[in-house]
């Protein structure tokens, strides 16, 4: 049998949207949400217009994470480093292209593809795929490596069960972004103005594309609980007496054999950590009548702002902390504090590493029972002053309130009469 050789007609969609989806960034330079921090209504629908892989929609009327291919590139280009989110003095916040996207532009289209498959398969947050179980993924690239290409594979091809295929409902999304990489086309039920249920089927069809088919032959083989960084992250207890150990081969060089000789010779290089230097401000609110202003400089940490925090509402440091980089309680970019047995620990996160931005918003649980919870966000990063050795309030609003509910009093209380 000839041995198969991926051609630029298999990668081009998928190159070319990036690319598009790049110049769109670059140019238009298009303000995210403030709330999610992701591509604005309008945005997506001119965004979607110009683009292969596209959502059939009329009108502005959807969020970013209902275009599932814009939403896509969106976490790969941050994912992958290529773009960083920013902010300027108006708290908005925008992407910016990094040095690794001008490595990135210097690849040939496969060396782009596989970088791109790459950051997919070990950088993306699966989290619905995870939260049940990588069965369905694995359905997926084995059942597809098995096919023949353009074999029609209906429901149940994938689950063997007639009444039960995830991946045609509440998964279809993943489909998707397999298809994205065109790995398969899909056969979608027509739209109909009855609003879908999330277990309502999606999808009719499923068609394996040559390249797809053997693409998959490799990818099965690289199971996501080994290669996938977010699930080792969310399942790391799991794992401590018997983690799986990773091949030494590396992602490109499993691929190597289905490229022409020396069409993978480049990629981008790990992401050097970078120190923004300078003194950082940050708001502290509890809500809009108490708040506090704290300054520390890039060398200090996380666990350095928690202990302003506690002077700064003068509580008393006496229980469990996280703060949730993303602002959302009990997600899985925190950092936690140092008495508790969950890493990444607040005394290793430097201030200068963590690619904050300007109006960057962070949530600072304290005390896991009564849950105070305060917004955390920077205001400024002056690059200029004189580096601060010690972090300092430098402005507050309204009284500390009392950490407990109430104020104890020793002098009323007399055991003595017990």
């Amino acid at each position: 049998m000839k041995q198969f050789i991926t051609e630029e007609k298999h990668i081009n969609p998928t190159i070319s949207d990036f690319e598009t989806f790049c110049n769109f960034i670059d140019k238009q330079r298009p303000k995210l949400s403030k709330s999610l921090e992701m591509l604005g209504k309008n945005d997506l629908f001119s965004l979607n217009t110009k683009l292969i892989f596209k959502k059939d929609v009329s009108a502005p009327n959807f969020q970013q994470e209902s275009y599932p291919f814009i939403n896509l590139m969106f976490n790969l280009s941050v994912m992958g480093g290529l773009y960083r989110k920013v902010g300027d003095d108006k708290a908005n916040v925008y992407l910016e292209g990094t040095t690794r996207k001008a490595e990135y532009d210097k690849l040939n289209p496969f060396e782009k593809y596989c970088f791109l498959l790459e950051t997919f398969w070990t950088k993306f947050d699966f989290e619905e795929l995870i939260r049940w179980g990588t069965d369905s993924s694995d359905q997926f690239t084995t059942t597809i490596s098995k096919s023949k290409p353009g074999q029609e594979l209906v429901k149940g091809s994938f689950s063997k069960r007639s009444d039960y295929e995830p991946l045609f409902s509440y998964l279809a999304v993943f489909v998707h972004y397999f298809s994205f990489f065109g790995f398969c086309l899909v056969k979608q039920f027509a739209i109909t103005n009855k609003k879908q249920g999330k277990f309502e089927d999606s999808i009719s069809s499923i068609y394996p594309t040559e390249f797809g088919v053997n693409m998959c032959k490799v990818l099965h083989k690289l199971n996501l609980k080994i290669w996938s960084s977010p699930f080792q992250i969310k399942f790391r207890f799991y794992f401590e007496d018997e983690q799986p150990e990773k091949s030494e081969v590396t992602f490109l060089e499993h691929f190597a054999p289905l490229f022409s000789d020396n069409s993978l010779n480049n990629s981008v290089k790990d992401e050097a950590i970078e120190n923004q230097k300078g003194n950082y401000t940050f708001k502290v609110m509890l809500n809009t009548a108490i708040w506090r202003k704290i300054k520390l400089s890039h060398k200090h940490t996380l666990e350095d702002l928690h202990l302003c925090i506690q002077e700064a509402f003068d509580f008393d440091n006496d229980h469990l902390y996280s703060f949730f980089m993303d602002g959302k309680r009990y997600s899985d970019e925190a950092y936690n504090s140092s008495f508790g047995d969950e890493p990444p620990f607040a005394y290793e996160a430097i201030i200068g590493e963590l690619g904050l931005y300007k109006g960057k918003k962070i949530l600072y649980l304290f005390d896991y029972g009564d849950s105070w919870e305060f917004q955390v966000q920077l205001l400024d990063i002056d690059e200029n002053e004189k580096e601060i050795k010690k972090p300092k309030i430098t402005e507050s609003k309204g009284k500390s309130p009392s950490q407990y509910g109430y104020e104890e009093d020793d002098e009323d209380f007399d055991d003595s009469n017990e």
